[in-house]
């Protein structure tokens, strides 16, 4: 037997990492140690969770066993007719590329499941599409008809995401036992009505604003003030926009059911504006620095251009570009990732947490690779990207329980009852949750 590990210098995620690695039955005595030193750390938040006060013992670590050649033959087909039939088959595409995501993510041995009909999926991108030729050629008859159908399809939209919601969880499964989500209406709405307002009261003053201009270009030079409400309602929408996810990340999770229990999230509004606030620290100076570095080479250029006659090869202007495209893709890859942090350490369903550990310079490594590989590949390469990140998602994704899964899962199964198609079903938003 080897050395014993000296546990009381590990962190907590170094005391879950070795639970979930130990050989139980070559130490069961470790084991039962790293139980019982995780459930009493004092620290006890994975990264960026704020509620301790439950944590279990047990890990149930996620994996995807799905292969970039078997995804790219399901994938290829799926371009091809859907090209062919001019959309119609991207109903059934979604099914196929659904299922075969969901059949290869596993937790505790069992996969999940997807159960959505293309009929379904179709008939919602039908009525998609009626909306969107609706607001297209509204803009052909005048600006009051395109203001009517815009206005209609902003007010619909709150009510279709909570039945797209409905339909994506309703459609997934575990062992048997089928998600669902609660639909409150009256919730969504109150969500949605103070960004909508804002942003209905800031495109009355451009519409206004541009108005002026057009009829009297001269009068706005000294007119400062007519400049005020198109500056300052951008930035209070910005500064709202933290608080307006963190009610709908709130909304989707506590509505959200496995059988009869509940999800619950414990986090607060702070910390969404905490990973906001740390990104802009970051992006804002990084585009100045960047900015005054592209105007001193281009000034540089310029320079070489007039006394050689030479103009610069494509090569220097990618030295140029480089360094934005990364600080961008870094900019996505920290808040999608500590958002994922966030919310999956926060998300619990009855003593059962979820615990995410991605980690930012590794996304933004797969974003890169990720974003040349499909762009050198003309996009070929899209379905070993996506298996890609995938796979790495779900190995750092774990289910935390206070008890047997599959006691948890049985009690669901005897007191689920059947759900029943809803007209919501026909609405196929997709926001990935």
């Amino acid at each position: 037997m080897g050395t014993k590990p000296d546990y009381d210098s590990y962190s907590y995620n170094d005391l879950v990492d070795s639970l979930n690695n130990i050989d139980r039955d070559k130490y069961p005595e470790r084991y039962e140690e790293l139980k019982s030193r995780i459930s009493n750390f004092k620290e006890t938040v994975p990264e960026e969770s704020e509620d301790n006060s439950e944590l279990s013992a047990n890990m149930h670590q996620f994996e995807f066993t799905g292969k970039a050649g078997e995804f790219f033959s399901i994938w290829i087909v799926n371009v091809l007719l859907s090209i062919v039939t001019l959309g119609i088959y991207s109903a059934w595409a979604k099914v196929r590329k659904e299922t075969y995501f969901y059949g290869n993510t596993q937790l505790d041995g069992s996969s999940f499941r997807y159960h959505a009909k293309p009929m379904q999926i179709l008939k919602g991108r039908i009525i998609a599409f009626i909306f969107f030729l609706a607001y297209y050629f509204s803009g052909y008859v005048n600006t009051t008809a395109a203001g009517i159908v815009i206005t209609a399809i902003a007010v619909m939209m709150p009510a279709l995401i909570v039945m797209s919601l409905a339909f994506r969880m309703r459609n997934s499964s575990y062992r048997n036992v089928r998600f669902n989500f609660e639909k409150d209406f009256k919730q969504v709405y109150a969500i949605f009505i103070t960004p909508s307002l804002l942003l209905a009261v800031y495109l009355y003053f451009i519409i206004e604003f541009q108005k002026n201009i057009v009829a009297n270009p001269d009068a706005l030079k000294d007119d400062f003030s007519s400049y005020l409400p198109i500056m300052i309602l951008p930035l209070l929408i910005g500064l709202m926009y933290p608080l307006f996810e963190y009610f709908l990340v709130k909304f989707r999770i506590n509505h959200s059911r496995f059988g009869k229990s509940e999800f619950g999230f414990t986090s607060g509004a702070g910390s969404f504006y905490a990973i906001y606030l740390i990104a802009a620290a970051v992006f804002i100076p990084g585009i100045f620095i960047i900015t005054f570095t592209m105007t001193m080479i281009m000034g540089a250029l310029n320079s070489a251009i007039n006394s050689t006659g030479v103009p610069p090869g494509p090569f220097m202007m990618l030295i140029v570009m480089v360094p934005m495209m990364i600080l961008y893709l870094w900019l996505f890859a920290y808040i999608q990732t500590r958002k994922t942090n966030l919310i999956y350490n926060n998300t619990r369903i009855q003593g059962h947490q979820l615990h995410s550990k991605l980690q930012v310079f590794d996304m933004t490594y797969l974003y890169i690779t990720n974003t040349l590989a499909i762009a050198f590949s003309i996009g070929l390469l899209a379905p070993w990207a996506m298996v890609r990140t995938t796979r790495y998602k779900m190995s750092c994704t774990s289910l935390l329980s206070d008890e047997s899964l599959n006691d948890f899962v049985a009690t669901q199964t005897s007191e689920q009852s059947a759900y029943g198609e809803e007209i919501g079903e026909m609405f196929d938003i997709d926001l990935g949750f």
